[in-house]
This record gives structure tokens, C-alpha cells and sequence, in this order.
């Protein structure tokens, strides 16, 4: 079995092979996706390859033809270009809710609680370094802390301490930096015993609807991964990586 990770650079490349169904998956389903591609594979023989990028940016590359059958998105609005724009086929399937984490590496002395409390008292103070989060344009985590951060009342005043990454996943790489007190990632990802082991965190009261839709062209083998998402074997594997299932957006 054989997993393509591609972090799709600016220039636009895309690591993919051929005989393979793609998928392209938002980066906050790199610990839960290959687990489920695992399962599916084990059960039918077919072979699947995934491309981890944010999903603006794998958006952006539907757009421009790149040989994707499926595609996972951390936010509705990027599916919703695409059929919009007549890049997909088929109905667009909600299979879970993804939960947003501030998160801080153990070095950290950031206070954390679920009201940005403590975030709001380090900027007061001036003693607040970097608070990294991934890049509002076009990465789903990214715009979901925008959004705390706005109805916390500190968006406007936290703009210098703000550490911009590409997407979820290097906001979470970020956090480890000793210029980052703290990171707004997916809840997945900081739930898994590396990260849990390196750090604290909260689980802030912000969902995002995961949402997959078939490309136009698909394979039945595409479509078949698709009906998998919304077996009772899914919903207990995306359970289990701290996905919410059976609540719709």
C-alpha cells in the first residue's frame, strides 16, 4: 500500500501516480484519512493515493484540471466553487464535523481556557510572543480562528503577534517553535500522542464541516471510497481521531 502525501508547493506541482484513484484531502485528515484508506483497501483490493494540501489551495488545482477523483474539504465554500464552476459530479456528502484546538507546546507559559481569556491578559501585558495559525485566504483552521479571534474582541490587536502558516498542518509544526506561545490547529491532530505528550490544549466551541464531493470523471472505485465515508466503519474510525459524526452543519 502506498500513500502519496503532497504538500502542494507555490509553483503549483502535485506528486501524484498513475493506477491510482487520487483523492485530495485538506491537511486536518493526515492522522485519520490513511487509517480509513487502510480499512477501505483491505476490503475491496482497490488502491487509493492522497495529496495532503489546505483546501483553498487543492481548490485552486481542481479548478486547473489536476487529475483528482475525489475531493475532502475542511470547509463547504471551497466544494461549493467547484460545483459552482461544473467540476464535480454527483451530491456533495457531509460525513463529519471537525473540532478546532488551541494548542501549546510545553515550553509555553500561555494561560488557555475556552474565552481567550488568558490570550486576551498576555497581549494586555505585553508579554505575548506568537500565536500561529494557518493562512485565513485559504486554509479552513485558518479562518475558523480568524473568527474566534473576532468574536474574542482581539483580532485587530493581536495582528503582529500573528504567525501565518500554509495550512493546519505546519500551524501545528509552528507551535513547537519557542517564539510560539500557542497555535489554533485541528483537534485531531493534537489528540494524538506525539503531539499530546509535547503540549496542552483546549477545545475551543468551533466546528467545520467536513465535506466530500466526487470530481467529474471519477471511477466507480472513487465513488465506491465515497460510500465507504458514511458506513458505521467510518464514522467509528473518524470517532475515534475526534471527528464528530451524525451532527450536521
Amino acid at each position: 500500500m502506498r500513500f502519496v502525501l503532497a504538500l502542494l508547493l507555490a509553483c503549483g506541482s502535485i506528486l501524484l501516480h498513475a493506477g491510482e484513484v487520487n483523492i485530495a484531502a485538506a491537511t486536518n485528515l493526515r492522522y485519520v484519512l490513511p487509517e480509513l484508506v487502510q480499512r477501505f483497501e483491505q476490503q475491496t483490493g482497490h488502491q487509493l493515493a492522497i495529496s495532503f494540501a489546505a483546501s483553498g489551495t487543492l481548490t485552486t488545482q481542481i479548478q486547473h484540471n489536476a487529475p483528482f477523483e475525489l475531493f475532502l474539504s475542511a470547509n463547504p465554500d471551497y466544494i461549493n466553487r467547484l460545483v459552482q464552476s461544473g467540476k464535480t459530479k454527483g451530491e456533495v456528502v457531509e460525513y463529519a464535523q471537525a473540532q478546532v484546538a488551541f494548542y501549546a507546546a510545553n515550553h509555553s507559559t500561555l494561560q488557555l481556557d475556552i474565552d481567550l481569556k488568558g490570550l486576551q491578559q498576555a497581549l494586555n501585558d505585553g508579554s505575548l510572543n506568537k500565536i500561529a495559525i494557518a493562512n485565513p485566504k485559504h486554509a479552513p483552521y485558518g479562518q475558523a480562528a480568524k473568527i474566534i479571534l473576532q468574536k474574542a474582541g482581539i483580532w485587530q490587536a493581536i495582528q503582529t503577534h500573528l504567525l501565518i502558516a500554509e495550512n493546519a498542518s505546519q500551524a501545528v509544526q509552528f507551535a513547537m517553535s519557542t517564539s510560539v506561545d500557542a497555535s489554533f490547529v485541528p483537534y485531531a491532530h493534537v489528540i494524538q500522542p506525539q503531539l499530546k505528550s509535547r503540549g496542552r490544549f483546549v477545545k475551543l466551541d468551533s466546528f467545520l464541516s467536513q465535506q466530500a464531493v466526487l470530481i467529474k470523471g471519477a471511477t466507480k472505485i472513487a465513488s465506491q471510497f465515497l460510500r465507504f465515508l458514511q458506513t458505521e466503519t467510518a464514522d467509528k474510525i473518524l470517532t475515534q481521531h475526534g471527528f464528530v459524526v451524525g451532527l450536521k452543519g
